[in-house]
């Protein structure tokens, strides 16, 4: 029986508790869970990393003012876990990260820590609907050292089964998955915007362009509302914003062409004038007060 560490208890964290959980029909030996708030904690910090074996960690990587992606927190959580960790012990944990990072950060985490054991295991959940998410996963990406990735292989098989695909790579890659896949719904959110415009524009009924268009398979039937779910146009909230910004910065830093998610952006700033992600502070952008 596993025992399971949770740090971070969040949308994120909590989606991971409840599928561990015994309400799922999942028999983990134990769930601890540690958050900076102490409401949210079940137990000491020093508690779930030495006393788990699998850690699972989901803090906020929030936007700088310039748009870059900070990752102040997940720096100051792993330099804490190295702090308190009994490296003497026989089994250590593995620690999964869940956050969003840009390619390179978490190799960089792992060269600063070589005696942990780190996987990029990233999430793909809706806010809204994150705990039944987290328990019907389309697939399970882990990228790291390849002996780590196995036993967390192992953890999600004897959890879900093997009907769930599992991709196993390396740190750069996993990171990129998660950016591809939330930067291409960002970018659909807006290129549907815009033919809402134009349907508008010329009187065409949109809700037949939609059916019309979602048929095809190839499309897909997710993010098309215009409204979203939000009721309002373009993409907000405290993933899409802050990626897509990140996204842009890192690629440029790179000379490599990002003209595509630009213009998502632009058109996003143009439809969602209230820019309402930077009221979300510490969570899409970052707290400059703290």
């Amino acid at each position: 029986m596993y025992k399971i560490g949770i740090i971070g208890n969040g949308f994120v964290g909590s989606s991971v508790a409840f599928g561990f959980s015994s309400n799922t029909g999942c028999d983990v030996e134990d769930v601890k869970i540690y958050d900076k708030d102490n409401s949210k904690s079940t137990h000491t910090l020093d508690k779930v990393v030495n006393d788990s074996d699998y850690i699972f960690l989901s803090v906020p990587t929030p936007s700088n003012q310039d748009g870059s992606i900070s990752l102040d927190i997940i720096y100051d959580v792993f330099k804490d876990i190295d702090n308190i960790i009994d490296y003497e012990q026989d089994f250590q944990p593995v620690i999964l990260l869940r956050s969003t990072v840009t390619p390179g950060t978490t190799k960089k985490i792992q060269m600063n820590y070589p005696r942990l054991h780190i996987v990029f295991n990233p999430e793909f959940l809706t806010e809204r609907s994150a705990k039944l998410d987290f328990i019907n996963q389309a697939r399970i990406v882990l990228g790291g050292n390849w002996g780590d990735t196995i036993k967390v292989e192992h953890l999600y098989t004897w959890r879900f089964g093997n009907y769930i695909p599992v991709i196993k790579t390396d740190f750069e890659t996993a990171e990129l998955i998660k950016y591809m896949c939330n930067c291409f719904f960002a970018t659909k959110v807006s290129y549907l915007n815009e033919m809402k415009q134009l349907s508008d524009k010329i009187g065409a009924k949109w809700k037949d362009c939609v059916d019309g268009f979602s048929l095809d398979g190839r499309i897909g039937h997710s993010h098309l509302n215009v409204q979203g779910p939000d009721g309002k146009f373009g993409f907000g909230g405290s993933c899409f914003p802050k990626d897509v910004q990140a996204m842009i910065k890192f690629m440029d830093g790179l000379d490599v062409p990002v003209n595509t998610l630009k213009g998502a952006w632009e058109t996003n700033l143009k439809v969602r004038p209230e820019q309402d992600w930077k009221k979300l502070k510490g969570r899409a952008v970052v707290d400059e007060n703290k």
